[in-house]
């Protein structure tokens, strides 16, 4: 899979725009990721609509499940 297309967005709004490509095992790419911070400095994740907000704090942890995860690991 070739890497995300980012693109960075009103930079003094600290926005961010990660873009999914296609893969030959999983065919047309995922809707894009709107990753910026909100005004209580929390991370927002946004795709079509739906929303995640993540602290700050809890990215350590949140990328070493990702990364398990995405290794196939129990």
């Amino acid at each position: 899979m070739s890497k995300p297309t980012t693109s960075t967005t009103m930079t003094t709004a600290q926005q961010a725009v990660i873009w999914q490509p296609y893969d030959d095992d999983r065919g047309p790419g995922e809707p894009a990721l709107l990753v910026q911070i909100d005004a209580c400095g929390l991370l927002s994740i946004t795709q079509e609509g739906r929303e995640v907000l993540i602290q700050p704090e809890t990215l350590p942890e949140l990328f070493k499940q990702l990364r398990r995860l995405a290794q196939g690991k129990p």
